[in-house]
């Protein structure tokens, strides 16, 4: 299946800007993410451990998650 498929289930944050987003699939313990602009060059995969962190990291505003 390609990645641009959208049968995949390819979602992005209602509050996000049209241009300006990444989407995300959930595929069993992992969850995809790329770029709404570019689906079919760059694709993080990342574990269910690491996301579940992300996510929590967020919605926590998480003092030691940092992106550099």
């Amino acid at each position: 299946m390609a990645l641009s498929d959208p049968v995949s289930a390819w979602r992005k944050s209602s509050v996000s800007e049209n241009t300006n987003c990444v989407e995300v699939c959930l595929r069993g313990d992992r969850t995809l993410v790329r770029d709404s602009k570019c689906p079919d060059e760059l694709l993080v995969i990342i574990g269910a451990p690491g996301w579940k962190y992300f996510l929590s990291a967020i919605q926590s505003n998480h003092g030691d998650f940092r992106l550099d």
